[in-house]
């Protein structure tokens, strides 16, 4: 199974003709649409600051960074990254961290999976060990509630930093007023 597993990824890598993986190319182009409204004002050379966001973005292109932090984290161009280097002739790809590359992705499937040479019939096990009965070892439930097994991305944890941004603002049911509940509030009944 790896063995298929390899060859298809190295067929599907060594026909890839962009530089960069698919996956990130999508990515790329949702966010050059994300940030097409975006002024960038240069600072020098390789600092710019992109506004036109929510909160306006210090991005360093030789230092691959912006204060958004997405660039720094994951080495993917957020969009204020991708708007400064489009101001400057820089294509995304080329700002993009190498891992990204499809170099580097057929460089991980250039290798081959051999098959063991060895038939199940030649294997040997012992008596002593084929006739033992091993058991899962016995294990109690923890008491509360389980923990998430997902683990949350780079991305996601980016923004649930960032908060919800549309909370819902809870009213009175008596007197329709926000800041208080029907608990709490001193309205005459």
């Amino acid at each position: 199974m790896l063995t298929r597993w390899f060859h298809k990824r190295r067929n599907l890598s060594s026909n890839h003709k962009h530089p960069l993986t698919i996956a990130v190319e999508k990515k790329i182009d949702r966010r050059i649409e994300k940030g097409k409204t975006f002024m960038v004002y240069q600072i020098n050379d390789y600092r710019f600051i992109v506004k036109g966001d929510s909160y306006d973005c210090i991005v360093d292109l030789q230092a691959r960074t912006c204060s958004c932090g997405k660039y720094g984290l994951i080495k993917i161009l957020c969009r204020h990254a991708i708007k400064a280097g489009l101001s400057v002739g820089r294509e995304p790809h080329s700002l993009t961290d190498h891992k990204y590359t499809t170099v580097a992705w057929r460089a991980v499937y250039e290798e081959c999976i051999n098959l063991v040479s060895v038939p199940e019939d030649a294997w040997r096990v012992p008596p002593v060990v084929e006739l033992v009965q091993v058991l899962p070892p016995e294990t109690r439930r923890a008491a509360g509630r389980r923990k998430k097994r997902r683990y949350e991305s780079a991305e996601d944890k980016i923004q649930s930093s960032k908060g919800s941004k549309g909370s819902k603002k809870h009213k009175c049911s008596r007197c329709h007023i926000t800041g208080h509940n029907r608990a709490t509030c001193d309205m005459a009944i």
